[in-house]
């Protein structure tokens, strides 16, 4: 799992934490459970492709919670895959437009050969 910088996961700590003080126990259960223990100290490249690989794998977990809810005993697999790209793209789309995120080149991505700064 990706680590935030220090400056977004001090924020959401704080908010995680005014949360709880709030009695909001749910909504900072969940920010102290997805922020994890401690920031991230160095920045390592993350290419989109990868964020995108990420969500699609995440999604198949929330699927197979869902299998597992339901005690199926079978799956089209290919299908599920495809529906799972299909939220994973509308997801990404959706999260991207809330946080104002207007462009898929984020500070991570790799350098192309012969890109500077």
């Amino acid at each position: 799992m990706k680590k935030l910088n220090e400056t977004i996961y001090r924020k959401l700590y704080a908010q995680g934490e005014e949360a709880k003080s709030k009695g909001m126990t749910k909504l900072a259960s969940d920010i102290f459970e997805a922020i994890g223990p401690h920031a991230n100290e160095e920045k390592s490249e993350y290419s989109y492709t990868q964020l995108q690989e990420d969500i699609h794998r995440d999604l198949w977990k929330v699927a197979t919670r869902l299998l597992h809810y339901h005690d199926l005993k079978s799956v089209d697999a290919q299908k599920l895959d495809e529906e799972i790209a299909h939220w994973a793209s509308a997801l990404t789309d959706g999260l991207e437009h809330s946080l104002k995120v207007e462009s898929v080149v984020g500070p991570l991505e790799p350098k192309l050969p012969g890109q500077t700064e």
